[in-house]
Parts: C-alpha cells; structure tokens; sequence
C-alpha cells in the first residue's frame, strides 16, 4: 500500500496519470482459491491434523483473578504495554539463533511458561493470528487475510526451556504448514 501510495502521489504531483496496472487478481479470486480448497481431498488431511493436535485439549486456561469468571462472557480487558530493553531484546534474538527458532517462538515459549505457572497447567493452547496469504499473487492485495492458529504445547514433563523451544518450533512449523482450515 504504502509502495503504490508513494508512486500515484509522485505521479499525480507530476500531473500525470497513476502508473499503476490493473491488479492480475482481487480478494475475489482468493476467496474462490478457499472455496475449491475447501471442497478438495486437502482438506481431509488438515482436518485429521487439527483433530489430532487438538483432541482432549483444555476448554479454558484457569488463571487467577481478582473475581470470578462470568457466566456469560464479555469479551472486555485491559491491556499493558512495555518495552524490553535493547540488552534483553539483543539476548532474546541470540538465544532465537542459537537455538534456530524465531523471535515469536522464543517469546511464545516464555508466554507458555508464564501461563503455566500461573495456572498450574501443564497442557496449553494459545492462539494467534497468522498472515494467511499463501499465494505470491495475494502479496499485492490490500485486505484482511488473516487465520488463527490453535498452538498446543506439552509441559507435563518440565521440559528444560531449549527443549521446549525445540517443542515450541515443531508445533508452530506444523500449525504454519496446516494453516488454511
């Protein structure tokens, strides 16, 4: 967006016409992609995967709170923001390399500790919103392509925290490759 704003601008400041081409495909076409997908022998096999992964799964994670949990949700919270130092955060990418993981699994794995400890449980998933454009011809698309991933990870056995990075990765790598039920 950003990249075509700033060559109609230049262009249009010039007095001339947009350079821009017609786009080859639309959300449209996308959308017509997830349909016959939907509707293919690939989806047996992500549909097994999920159901595997997800089988026996907790239906809520018991943190402690200041009041007990509705009986109708409300979907309202709070947020907190803070930043890590440059130290921390130069700590946190090496580790991410040593341990060939990405950043987002480095700070994933730690969230799954936190979240364990806070409430003693060992078996965890987290949610989180993937890009989902899985074609080369979506990157040029201005829309909203997001999926949601379920992340499962195992800490019943008190795994050391290289191990559950080396977890942590396995999980995401197979959510990423299962992304599109």
């Amino acid at each position: 967006l950003i990249r075509e704003l700033a060559q109609v601008y230049t262009a249009f400041a010039r007095g001339n016409s947009s350079p821009l081409e017609d786009l080859p495909i639309q959300y449209v076409d996308f959308s017509h992609w997830q349909q016959r997908y939907l509707q293919s022998d690939q989806l047996d096999s992500q549909l097994s995967y999920w159901k595997k992964q997800l089988a026996g799964a907790p239906r809520a994670l018991n943190l402690p709170t200041d009041r007990p949990r509705p009986a109708v949700q409300t979907h309202r919270g709070a947020r907190h923001e803070f930043k890590l130092s440059a130290e921390l955060t130069g700590a946190l990418n090496e580790l991410s390399r040593r341990e060939d993981v990405t950043l987002f699994m480095t700070v994933l794995a730690a969230w799954q500790v936190l979240l364990s400890r806070y409430s003693n449980e060992k078996d965890l998933v987290v949610g989180t919103d993937i890009a989902n454009r899985n074609h080369a011809e979506t990157e040029s698309l201005v829309g909203f392509f997001s999926n949601m991933l379920a992340l499962r990870t195992d800490l019943s056995a008190n795994p050391s925290f290289a191990d559950l990075l080396q977890q942590v990765r396995d999980v995401c790598l197979n959510a990423y490759a299962h992304q599109n039920t």
